[in-house]
């Protein structure tokens, strides 16, 4: 029997992320081929990251995944979803399902590599990165689940993953490094990615038998929110970097994409700055603000290093040790934290704004529906 589903999704200009529009359509289930799968996107989390996903949209690939047209783009969010319609026959209708969806209201995949604990979508028009983000969890076997503790798993799980192999590549690279690095250092240091790395980084350092600081940078309103939550020896404000010193070896994590404060570090640190990592940007305003200079950096992606160590750990191996690592983090950021709920297109949109203007609430993790 055909159904008509009323689909709303927020396009996103790629040459002004700023500019943003919400397109309405209809899909008939009629339309759906074989193997097709139409999902109702329940929840989805918002931060600093999906910020990032529009500011490198072009860059990184990200518009790639849920194609608009050329001029326009839909942000990937991290959510739970229900199976709507299905014309896979391994793919049951009522299933509930945690992955990669467009800012929208519903979404068409083509179902493939099915497992009993997940599957993909296989579809050609998805201009995918790394199949990290093509796989979708089926809940009722992932052991991972809580309905519970969803808002806290559509915020920090996909976060902390980045989190968990950024400290993992970091901490190999500070025992191979020739002079002992005495200073990790956090640009953004509010953002939920950073935070998390923060806390292993510091939560390793006996086991790694390293003796470094892990200092988090952040903006001058959020230094209190980022101190009380305990996951950095120190923290600073932008305009204290001075205390940071000349002559200690440091390597900086930015998850700020704001180049005058690297070029700045770089300058007072010279040939004592061991390494600096870019992995995200949340200072938007600071992407149009490009001054010369040249920065002695090296991109991290989250999905180069899962691979590595599921080729080495195994995907047991690497899911044990991330189980452990994120346990670790939820009990420690236990009550720190609170859910905000937004609901419609407009509050959607709403809250996008907010996060470019870099004006998001740290102290709350957000849950979005249409």
């Amino acid at each position: 029997m055909s159904e008509v589903h009323n689909v709303t999704e927020i396009w996103i200009e790629k040459s002004n992320v700023a500019n943003t529009k919400m397109v309405e359509k209809t899909l008939d289930s009629t339309q759906l081929n074989a193997d097709e799968v139409l999902l109702k996107i329940d929840t989805f989390g918002f931060s600093a990251n999906n910020v990032t996903y529009s500011v490198f949209g072009d860059k990184m690939g990200y518009w790639g995944f849920f194609p608009a047209d050329d001029a326009w783009g839909i942000v990937p969010m991290w959510g739970f979803a229900t199976v709507l319609e299905s014309n896979h026959a391994d793919v049951k209708v009522g299933e509930k399902v945690f992955g990669y969806l467009p800012m929208a209201s519903h979404l068409v995949i083509k179902a493939g590599k099915i497992s009993p604990t997940h599957f993909f979508d296989i579809s050609e028009k998805r201009k995918s990165i790394s199949p990290v983000y093509d796989n979708y969890v089926r809940c009722a076997t992932d052991p991972g689940y809580q309905v519970e503790r969803e808002a806290w798993q559509l915020n920090y799980r996909p976060l902390f993953m980045t989190s968990f192999v950024l400290d993992d590549y970091v901490g190999e690279g500070l025992v191979a490094a020739a002079q002992p690095v005495k200073q990790v250092i956090l640009t953004s240091a509010s953002s939920k990615t950073a935070y998390g790395a923060a806390h292993l980084l510091m939560k390793h350092k006996a086991e790694r038998g390293l003796d470094y600081q892990v200092i988090g940078l952040t903006s001058a309103s959020n230094k209190t929110f980022t101190q009380d939550l305990d996951c950095y020896d120190q923290v600073l404000s932008y305009d204290e970097i001075v205390q940071l010193g000349q002559d200690k070896t440091s390597w900086v994590l930015d998850f700020a994409g704001n180049k005058s404060l690297l070029l700045n570090l770089q300058k007072q640190f010279a040939n004592h700055l061991g390494k600096l990592v870019l992995i995200g940007s949340t200072d938007v305003d600071a992407q149009q603000d490009k001054p010369d200079g040249y920065l002695d950096s090296e991109f991290f992606f989250a999905p180069s290093q899962v691979k590595k160590r599921t080729g080495e750990w195994g995907h047991a191996g690497f899911a044990q040790r991330y189980a452990k690592a994120w346990q670790s983090f939820a009990v420690h950021m236990n009550n720190k934290v609170t859910v905000a709920e937004y609901s419609g297109a407009k509050a959607i949109e709403a809250l996008y704004h907010t996060g470019l203007e870099n004006k998001l609430n740290n102290l709350e993790i957000n849950v979005l529906k249409f």
